[in-house]
């Protein structure tokens, strides 16, 4: 008789499909034609927005508005965070290669653990400490292989806009009541949308019907992968999901080396993976730790 997978392993299984759809989201990009950063965001947000607006109707139902106003000003401000960092994830890739990009935005949990420090007083271990020593190591690697290539290392500057942004979002939750990031994450789309409006330069919409598709498609990968994730995160632990997260930093370089031909240079690779392999380790040290607890 088989037996039914529990409903802590489906909600991990949601977490890893959420990580592996937000990971195409570099072999979309540089299949753009000739859409603009801001025209890309403009349709992406929409995108984004359609598709988390099916995820608040599910979850929140008959108290769409409602769930919307008790984010209360912590989600407003997750929302103003995490709104430009949808740009800048856009940018970074339109000046940087993708395992640059993927490789910077891994660090996400040691930001997330720094601000942690700073902000909110709680006590960051020796682990930690090491893995971000490793980490500073592995991108200074990366900005030697970028010596002369101006765009791209400003390129990689860019993109730690987007841990540093998503890690403030994160300790601003846990200062507080529990916000539904749903609704907050739905709002961060409109907040990107508005952006790309304004820094256009032109007009938003003359580009090729190709790319007004995949930025949409972009969009919709994106608002599946934070619905999963927000979802998830509600039944499996937080070191577990930041653990299958890792998995869109792993695939969003191989979907662009495969499908594109972007190889990361030789110094780009293994940078790359000294920060990878030093996040990887101290996530999986979070979950054994998790699991003793």
């Amino acid at each position: 008789m088989n037996k039914v997978p529990s409903f802590y392993v489906i909600a991990m299984i949601g977490v890893a499909i959420g990580a592996i759809a937000l990971s195409f989201t570099g072999l979309m990009m540089r299949n753009i034609e000739s859409a603009t950063v801001w025209q890309v965001l403009f349709f992406r947000a929409i995108g984004m927005i359609a598709i988390l607006s099916v995820f608040m109707a599910f979850t929140q139902r008959s108290h769409f508005l409602s769930g919307i106003i008790k984010v209360g000003w912590r989600g407003v401000l997750a929302a103003l965070l995490i709104g430009p960092s949808f740009g800048l994830y856009i940018l970074a890739l339109s000046m940087s290669s993708v395992a640059e990009v993927s490789f910077v935005i891994s660090t996400l949990p040691l930001f997330t653990a720094l601000f942690a420090f700073l902000f909110l007083r709680e006590r960051v271990q020796t682990i930690t400490w090491v893995a971000i020593i490793i980490v500073l190591c592995g991108v200074a690697i990366m900005f030697l292989d970028n010596l002369g290539q101006g765009s791209s290392s400003l390129g990689i500057l860019v993109a730690f806009g987007v841990p540093i942004t998503f890690s403030a979002t994160i300790v601003l939750i846990r200062s507080g009541p529990n916000i539904d990031m749903i609704p907050a994450t739905w709002m961060a789309g409109f907040v990107a949308l508005g952006m790309a409006i304004v820094l256009n330069d032109g007009s938003i919409t003359d580009i090729p019907t190709t790319d007004i598709w995949l930025s949409l498609l972009m969009g919709c990968t994106l608002g599946l992968g934070f619905g999963l994730y927000t979802i998830g995160a509600r039944y499996v632990v937080a070191a577990q999901v930041a653990l299958l997260a890792l998995l869109e930093q792993a695939f969003n370089p191989l979907w662009a080396w495969v499908g594109v031909g972007e190889a990361p240079s030789t110094l780009v690779l293994i940078g790359g993976l000294v920060v990878f392999t030093a996040v990887s380790i101290r996530a999986i040290i979070g979950v054994w730790e998790e699991k003793k607890s």
